[in-house]
């Protein structure tokens, strides 16, 4: 699974400011950088009147927009997808992931708060890797000034960037299915092998395949 990291807080209590300042610090370190917007209140992204808004509105489950810059997708679920399901949806060709909410998800979490807000925070202390804050705060727990952007980047690089292992990952009708370590390893060394054999193909840093099964 890529390097993700939940940034979690209050509202107001500057999520997106914190990421907006991190995407180009690791960015600045060569790396690419996603980035997921939780919105459990839901949303809309797309202009009435635009095509892609008329295919939507005329009952389409998927609508996607290309141009030669920018490719966007706006797919129909029944569901609060889980961070494994965006991370599959929109691919594995990232270092980093940055999420902004996600306080339930199983990603490592980063809490922006201010004491202005409250004492209290939105996880429980023993779920954070670490506190970006404006006081320094009475808990066991790795903690940041608002304003030390690198500091904070470090802080994900060492801890996440660079201790993440290589891992596979099986989905099933668009939903992950968990398997075990050694049918992992199988799988993986399998088609590895294979793909590498193809003409053309150079170093694989990931191996994405899907098989539709006509019935």
């Amino acid at each position: 699974m890529l390097p993700v990291i939940s940034i979690v807080g209050k509202t107001g209590s500057g999520k997106t400011q914190l990421i907006e300042r991190l995407i180009p610090e690791f960015k600045r370190r060569g790396y690419r950088v996603a980035t997921v917007k939780h919105s459990p209140g839901g949303m809309e992204v797309d202009k009435p009147g635009k095509d892609s808004w008329r295919f939507a509105e005329a009952g389409s489950d998927g609508v996607a927009v290309s141009s030669p810059d920018k490719l966007a997708c706006i797919k129909t679920v029944d569901h609060d997808s889980s961070i494994e399901e965006i991370l599959h949806l929109i691919g594995s060709d990232f270092d980093l992931v940055l999420l902004e909410g996600f306080k339930k998800g199983r990603a490592a979490k980063i809490e922006v708060h201010r004491k202005e807000l409250g004492e209290d925070f939105v996880c429980p202390v023993k779920l954070l890797s670490a506190i970006v804050t404006d006081g320094p705060l009475d808990v066991d727990v790795p903690q940041f000034p608002f304003s030390d952007t690198q500091a904070i980047a470090d802080f994900v690089e060492k801890n996440f960037v660079f201790q993440t292992e290589s891992d596979t990952s099986l989905f099933i009708n668009g939903k992950q299915v968990f398997i075990k370590p050694f049918v992992k390893d199988i799988i993986a060394k399998v088609n590895l092998v294979l793909v590498s054999t193809l003409k053309g193909v150079e170093k694989v840093r990931n191996l994405d395949i899907s098989i539709r099964n006509k019935l």
